[in-house]
């Protein structure tokens, strides 16, 4: 199995099947942040234009697919799973409907990158498995988008 982990804010550093029942399939192919567009002026009785080099990093998603597999039962079902998750990425204050998400890290063992950002709530599969009498397992592929705000954070040349 394809190894991939995630830390929520300071927490612990958890492998994302044994801590959060989540099995990696496959994520963005991204090496590097993208650059922000280069500043350019153009005169009117001038050909081309004049292009400023320099440049920076630009914000980015990444998103990674993950497969979850649960018991169809009351309790213990894919929703359940994706429920308890999303509820890692944010606290809410009593009395208020306004979260406040975390920042999450999320190292692609396999890719060999470290992606830093916040995370998007995991809201609508992709492909959903259900039998209706419970007779076999939920199985529910889900996509996770990771904002990238700061790509300085990230690292893409993981050291495994």
């Amino acid at each position: 199995m394809i190894t991939a982990r995630i830390q929520i804010e300071n927490g612990q550093i958890l492998d994302t099947y044994e801590g959060h029942g989540m099995i990696y399939m496959s994520a963005d192919n991204r090496m590097e942040a993208p650059i922000k567009k280069r500043d350019t002026t153009s005169y009117a009785e001038e050909a081309g234009e004049h292009v400023d080099p320099r440049t920076v990093q630009d914000a980015f998603d990444y998103k990674v697919k993950f497969l979850i597999e649960a018991p169809n039962k009351n309790l213990q079902n894919a929703n359940a799973k994706i429920a308890a998750f999303n509820k890692q990425l944010y606290t809410q204050a009593k009395d208020s409907d306004i979260r406040t998400y975390k920042t999450i890290t999320l190292y692609d063992d396999y890719k060999r990158v470290k992606i830093v950002g916040i995370p998007e709530p995991i809201a609508e599969p992709t492909e959903l498995y259900r039998r209706q009498n419970g007779s076999a397992m939920d199985c529910v592929v889900v996509e996770l988008t990771i904002h990238v705000s700061d790509p300085t954070l990230c690292d893409f040349n993981l050291s495994v």
